[in-house]
C-alpha cells in the first residue's frame, strides 16, 4: 500500500514536474517566439530605416545639387543684377553730371540776362540823354538863325569887298588887264568844268586847315567855298586821323568861306578841339 501510495505520489510529481517542465518549456518557446517576431520585426524595421536612411541621403544629396544649382544661378542672377545696377549707377551719374552743367549754364543764362538788362538800362538811358541833347538844340535854333543871320551880313559885306576889289583890279595898267584877263578865261574854264560835271563828287574828300565852330549855337565856319565846289544843302562827314567826329550840312556859302550847321546825334563835335587839320568827305 505504502508502495502504490509512493509510486502515485512519484508519478503525480512526476506528472507535476513533466507539466511544470513542459509549461516552462512552452512558455520559454512562447517567448522565443515572441522574441523571434519581435526581432524580425525589429530586423524589418532597421530594413526599412536602412532604406528610408539611403532614400533620405539620395534626396539630400539631390537638394544639395539643386541648393549649389540655385545657389549659382542666384550668384549669375546676382551679377548680372549687380553689372546692371553698376550701369545704372553710371548712367545717374551721367545724368547727374548733365543736370549739374545745365544747371551751370542756367545760372550763366541768368547772368548774362542781367547783364543785358544792365546793357539795355545804359541805352535807355543814352538814348534818353541823346533826346535832351535834341531838345538842347532845338531849343537854341532861333539863337543859332540868329547867329546864320549876322555871319550872312559879314558874308554880304565879304561880297561887296570882293566886288570892290574886282572894280579895283580894272583901273589897273595893262599888264593888269592882260592879268586880269587870264584870271576871267581860267575862272570861265573853271566853271565851265565846274558844270560840265559836278565840282565834288560823293565820296571826294576835301582837306582844310582851320576850322571855326560854336558849339553853343551848333555851327562850323569852313575856310571854302564855292571856288572849291561847296554848295548849300551838301552833307559832309568831317574827320580827322581817319576818326569821324561829326557831320554837318551847309547853310550857306560865299567865294571862299561857309558855314554849316552840325547834324546832331552824329559823333561828337566836341572833339574838334584836338586837332588842327581836318578832312571833308561829301556824302
Amino acid at each position: 500500500m505504502k508502495k502504490n501510495k509512493f509510486s502515485s505520489a512519484l508519478i503525480v510529481l512526476t506528472l507535476i514536474v513533466a507539466c511544470v517542465g513542459a509549461w516552462k518549456a512552452f512558455s520559454e518557446m512562447g517567448v522565443r517566439n515572441r522574441l523571434s517576431f519581435s526581432l524580425s520585426e525589429q530586423t524589418e524595421k532597421i530594413r526599412d530605416l536602412k532604406v528610408a536612411i539611403s532614400e533620405a541621403r539620395k534626396k539630400a544629396e539631390e537638394n544639395s545639387l539643386l541648393l549649389e544649382s540655385g545657389i549659382e544661378s542666384r550668384k549669375e542672377k546676382a551679377e548680372k543684377m549687380e553689372d546692371s545696377l553698376s550701369g545704372k549707377r553710371e548712367q545717374v551719374e551721367a545724368r547727374r553730371e548733365t543736370l549739374t552743367s545745365r544747371t551751370l549754364r542756367k545760372e550763366e543764362l541768368a547772368t548774362e540776362i542781367q547783364e543785358m538788362k544792365k546793357s539795355i538800362a545804359a541805352v535807355e538811358k543814352e538814348i534818353e540823354f541823346a533826346r535832351d541833347r535834341l531838345s538842347s538844340y532845338v531849343s537854341t535854333l532861333p539863337a543859332s538863325e540868329a547867329k546864320i543871320s549876322e555871319i550872312q551880313a559879314s558874308m554880304e559885306i565879304e561880297r561887296q569887298r570882293e566886288i570892290d576889289r574886282r572894280n579895283s583890279l580894272s583901273t589897273y595898267d595893262a599888264k593888269t588887264n592882260i592879268l586880269k584877263d587870264h584870271y576871267f578865261r581860267t575862272l570861265s574854264s573853271l566853271q565851265k568844268y565846274k558844270y560840265d560835271r559836278p565840282w565834288l563828287e560823293k565820296g571826294e574828300r576835301l582837306s582844310v586847315s582851320y576850322i571855326q565852330y560854336d558849339f553853343q549855337a551848333g555851327f562850323l565856319g569852313l575856310p571854302v567855298g564855292m571856288e572849291r565846289g561847296i554848295e548849300k544843302g551838301m552833307v559832309f562827314s568831317v574827320r580827322a586821323e581817319g576818326r569821324n567826329l561829326c557831320r554837318i550840312k551847309i547853310r550857306d556859302t560865299s567865294v571862299k568861306n561857309s558855314v554849316a550847321l552840325i547834324i546832331p546825334l552824329f559823333g561828337n563835335p566836341v572833339e574838334l578841339r584836338k586837332y588842327k587839320s581836318f578832312d571833308l568827305i561829301y556824302l
